[in-house]
């Protein structure tokens, strides 16, 4: 009578005074039963690199004998791949959720590695973590990718921080695939799809818009935060830059700053025009009389914390309210400062090196602002060729 059978196993019994009883299965080399008094058990016998193994696969019945002869023949095919089943085993068991790989493995890499770390934490804290965070890097499935999405998409988030949310999982993902943890799926096995996004909107200050702007500044009853805004409209630079700056970092006899760390990964020199220099020396005038003839190493200071300021969104949120330019950004001042320099005939690989846009295709957005400016140097051209215009 053939043993391994689930009908068999439901229905053997240990015998008194024995601790348990092995059956094997004749289908499957190394597949055994094993009664227990109060359980019966699937285990996978085998060796490796000379070393004889014991592998358990689980219980009867809720695993069924066809259920273990899968399991069984799925390991003989990762000893047959040089692998070691019950290693392969023991490091998915170590497979940490979404959240503990996030915060032990992740983030530690990305503050050592990006500028944006934060906008990574904040990403994962609000919008990943409640809804994939207790899941184990190995139970996030396409399935739960879209159910992610469509959780998102209800909750009328826009597309592009569902987008940008969606990046960041798949990166969290090839970096867990990178280390090396067992069976951890890449983005493209999760099957990763961006949602339809419009595309980034481009806004500029209108000759109206600059003079209410610069009214509105004025009032500003924060000095610092004033020179601040001021500075951003006058170089273009991005905000962190602004924020970061320090006194060492300006040449004043040669009119040059010095950004030490950009986003592209590397220092940049930017020219500053004499009206930047104007302002620098009244940001130093207000650090000499705040403090009594000294001067703080960061020039837009905090000076109730000595430090610099994290951001100015608050500040700027009232002054655009009050100039009437709502959908107007923060970041729409470099945009402006661009668009001065384009339809004032500079060329786009110099607003490039002025923005620090690592890649000209960043700029050229730009390009079409100027078309009056494209027009003259096509007539340029023309003319250098000395042809009759008529026939």
């Amino acid at each position: 009578m053939h043993k391994f059978t689930n009908q068999y196993l439901e229905k053997v019994k240990l015998e008194q005074g024995k601790s348990f009883l092995y059956i094997k299965d004749p289908k499957t080399p190394g597949l055994w039963a094993v009664i227990y008094a109060t359980s019966k058990r699937f285990h996978y016998r085998y060796r490796f690199q000379n070393r004889q193994r014991n592998m358990s696969l689980g219980s009867f019945p809720a695993l069924k004998t066809s259920d273990a002869r899968d399991l069984a023949l799925k390991n003989a095919r990762l000893i047959s791949q040089g692998i070691d089943p019950l290693e392969q085993k023991k490091k998915i068991l170590d497979i940490p959720t979404l959240s503990d790989f996030f915060y032990s493995y992740y983030l530690p890499h990305a503050k050592l590695h990006k500028r944006s770390s934060h906008i990574d934490e904040s990403l994962f804290r609000i919008h990943l973590q409640p809804i994939l965070g207790t899941r184990t890097l190995l139970q996030i499935s396409p399935y739960h990718i879209q159910a992610f999405v469509r959780q998102k998409s209800q909750s009328n988030l826009s597309n592009t921080m569902i987008n940008s949310a969606l990046t960041l999982l798949g990166t969290i993902f090839n970096k867990a695939n990178q280390w090396d943890f067992a069976n951890v799926p890449t983005s493209r096995d999760l099957k990763i799809d961006k949602l339809p996004s419009p595309p980034p909107l481009t806004r500029y200050l209108s000759d109206q818009e600059h003079k209410r702007l610069f009214a509105e500044l004025e009032k500003i009853e924060n000095v610092m935060m004033k020179f601040l805004i001021s500075f951003l409209l006058l170089t273009g630079c991005r905000k962190s830059e602004a924020l970061q700056a320090k006194w060492t970092d300006f040449d004043f006899n040669h009119q040059i700053w010095v950004i030490p760390k950009t986003k592209s990964g590397s220092f940049r020199k930017v020219p500053i025009s004499n009206a930047a220099v104007d302002l620098l020396n009244k940001v130093k005038q207000h650090h000499l009389a705040k403090l009594h003839g000294n001067f703080l190493e960061v020039t837009f200071v905090n000076f109730k914390t000595g430090k610099a300021y994290v951001n100015c969104d608050k500040t700027w949120r009232r002054v655009r309210e009050k100039a009437k330019l709502e959908d107007f950004r923060l970041h729409d001042l470099r945009h402006s400062f661009a668009s001065i320099l384009v339809n004032n005939g500079v060329s786009i690989y110099e607003v490039q090196h002025l923005l620090g846009h690592s890649s000209i295709r960043t700029t050229n957005r730009y390009a079409h602002l100027a078309p009056e400016r494209l027009r003259q140097s096509a007539e340029l051209a023309a003319q250098s060729y000395n042809l009759a215009t008529t026939v």
